[in-house]
């Protein structure tokens, strides 16, 4: 009798489950790499944005330092705005309007600006005498820019933009002439807006005559 041996068929391809495995390993292969992606892009993104915040905190601090460390007095500090007598150029021991800075966030452009009184190159020397007005240092600081905005004699300067909120204060402990100024702003970012705090003082106060 002549036996035959069956040759054991070799398996080609894989099994519907082997082939549904696979499929699920790949998906959740890809689903981990799109989300390691993900995070990997908003960590720098993150990492980028606080580099941002950094460098322009540190230009906001070393600008309004450049006004108040050098500044005589601080004439007012409130919600609105910071009014410095930054010298006294007439040399009078009172405040002119010339020698004012009022530091403040312009809404409109969301910036920390610096205004100051600057009359036309085009007057004389004696016309600008008698508009650059002499004040007490209870003066309504508010009016006085006003005033000089309505007549188009007020000019600007940008201290820092992308600004959303700033607000202004000296220590309560400061007593009648303080040295020491305070200073929030809300830096706007990709995201909520960052507050950042600043402040210096007056290297030498140096207060008007009343």
């Amino acid at each position: 009798m002549t036996t035959h041996h069956r040759r054991p068929r070799h398996r080609v391809g894989f099994t519907l489950i082997e082939t549904l495995l696979a499929v699920c390993i790949t998906a959740m292969v890809g689903t981990g790499i799109a989300t390691m992606m993900s995070v990997l892009s908003r960590d720098i993104s993150l990492q980028y944005e606080a580099r941002g915040v950094l460098v322009r905190t540190s230009t906001a601090q070393a600008r309004l330092s450049s006004y108040v460390a050098p500044a005589r007095h601080v004439l007012e500090a409130d919600e609105s705005a910071l009014v410095l007598w930054l010298e006294d150029a007439r040399e009078s021991n009172t405040v002119h309007a010339s020698e004012i800075r009022w530091v403040r966030h312009d809404e409109h452009q969301d910036r920390l600006i610096v205004e100051f009184v600057a009359f036309p190159e085009a007057w004389s020397e004696a016309a600008k005498a008698i508009a650059d007005t002499e004040y007490p240092a209870n003066a309504s600081w508010s009016s006085v820019r006003a005033s000089f905005n309505t007549r188009g004699l007020l000019a600007v300067a940008p201290l820092v933009d992308e600004i959303a909120h700033a607000s202004f204060s000296t220590p309560s402990s400061s007593g009648e002439h303080p040295r020491l100024v305070e200073v929030e702003i809300h830096l706007k970012t990709n995201q909520d807006p960052v507050a950042v705090q600043l402040g210096d003082a007056i290297r030498i106060p140096r207060p008007p005559l009343q």
